[in-house]
């Protein structure tokens, strides 16, 4: 049965980020009550680092993207390793957890091999776009952050049987629709009172899967094909939104089994 979030959210900090984690609307089942809280914890520290992971690889192609767009040059040395150093500086900086020494820091094990997977699949989509951003004499290439983030989350997703997707209320990609939780939680961020960065958080009734909503906002290049004038076309042909800097636009989706 799917169900609305309610107007009330239990809210917790978890390595320095403050999750709202939604109730079940019915009675915890027996399993439910059974699960460490712990191992909830751990579920949802796993699915938001996945997030922010997914999110700095489409802030450092988004910090690219007047290198990628430039017709003068072949060759941009945006290689495969060159973005993994700039992803891990990034996740550094925002999560405070160091990827180069994953096997020496603080994660559970699956966190570990997940994150690592993530960093992996990450890779693979920058090294098979090398002939699509190193064609000279075309500017914009249309590799941009959501291309990215949609084709690595689609792999991701195939490959862990983790849920990874890139959502908002009015997507252009239609695969993109949110679902009934997802729009919910949508509106919520929308709301300009809404704190910055607070991500929702569900476990489902069986306890069988955890699902995360994180939080988006429009970057200076974001606003290059999403801001104003509203309804104008950008580079792309498709409508602009009329986003201005800072402003919410959209969110990372997870959805994680739960491991007990």
């Amino acid at each position: 049965m799917r169900r609305h979030l309610p107007r009330m959210m239990a809210c917790l900090t978890v390595g320095g980020w403050l999750v709202c984690a939604v109730p079940a609307l019915s009675a915890e089942s027996s399993e439910h009550s059974a699960m460490p809280f712990h191992t909830i914890l751990e579920t949802e520290q796993t699915a938001r680092l996945l997030a922010i992971l997914l999110d700095s690889g489409r802030a450092v192609v988004n910090d690219n993207q007047t290198l990628l767009d430039d017709p003068s040059r072949a060759e941009k040395g945006f290689t495969p390793e060159v973005f993994e150093r700039q992803l891990l500086d990034m996740f550094r900086g925002r999560a405070g957890i160091d990827l180069q020494d994953i096997e020496t820091i603080t994660l559970p094990q699956r966190s570990k091999r997940l994150l690592k997977e993530l960093v992996g699949v990450s890779k693979g989509v920058i090294e098979e776009s090398q002939r699509e951003v190193n064609r000279q004499g075309t500017g914009f290439k249309g590799f941009i952050p959501a291309v990215f983030g949609s084709r690595v989350a689609t792999r991701f997703t195939a490959k862990t049987g983790v849920r990874l997707k890139q959502t908002a209320l009015t997507p252009r990609n239609p695969a993109n629709r949110p679902d009934l939780y997802e729009q919910t939680a949508l509106e919520a961020f929308a709301d300009s009172a809404y704190p910055r960065e607070k991500v929702i958080s569900e476990m489902a009734s069986n306890s069988s899967a955890l699902r995360l909503m994180f939080p988006l906002y429009a970057t200076r290049h974001c606003l290059d094909c999403h801001g104003g004038p509203k309804g104008s076309l950008d580079r792309t042909g498709y409508p602009r939104e009329g986003l201005v800097l800072g402003q919410s636009a959209g969110a990372i989706s997870v959805l994680l089994p739960v491991t007990k």
